[in-house]
């Protein structure tokens, strides 16, 4: 039996790392997962003023399907990204959403139309945009807070 928190932990892990790596921020979890009324989220740099509001979703299946026409209100990847840009909207950021499934690489969902890379997704009812987690990172030039 697969543990979901601890599947959501690895996924919220491997996206920290990943951001760090890019970014050589010190990026953190977000502690009691998102339950403090201040800091919502699960991946943030703690003390800065962080421009984006992070989910990381680490599920079995891909919630980027066909589905996402008919079941708007049960898809996943809806879901999500209506969840995080609620509390982004809340928290005066940006959203921006990591997933990924078992086996595939980590994705990225954001607002911002990627200039550098042209290998993406554009979701116009959502009106957001998908692509590998890794391309967006290295290629578009991304800043996650805000320097005095």
């Amino acid at each position: 039996m697969v543990d979901s928190r601890a599947k959501g932990a690895r996924g919220e892990y491997l996206v920290r790392d990943m951001l760090r790596a890019h970014t050589d921020l010190q990026f953190e979890r977000v502690p009691n997962s998102g339950a403090l009324e201040y800091l919502k989220g699960d991946i943030y740099v703690p003390h800065e003023k962080n421009l984006y509001c992070i989910e990381v979703k680490n599920y079995a299946e891909s919630p980027l399907s066909d589905r996402i026409f008919t079941q708007r209100k049960t898809n996943n990847l809806v879901n999500w990204w209506k969840k995080v840009s609620l509390q982004a909207d809340n928290g005066g950021q940006d959203p921006l959403l990591f997933f990924k499934y078992n086996r595939s690489p980590v994705y990225v969902v954001t607002e911002l139309c990627p200039k550098n890379t042209h290998d993406w997704i554009h979701i116009k009812f959502l009106d957001c945009y998908v692509l590998l987690a890794d391309n967006w990172l290295r290629k578009e030039d991304v800043k996650f807070i805000l320097e005095v």
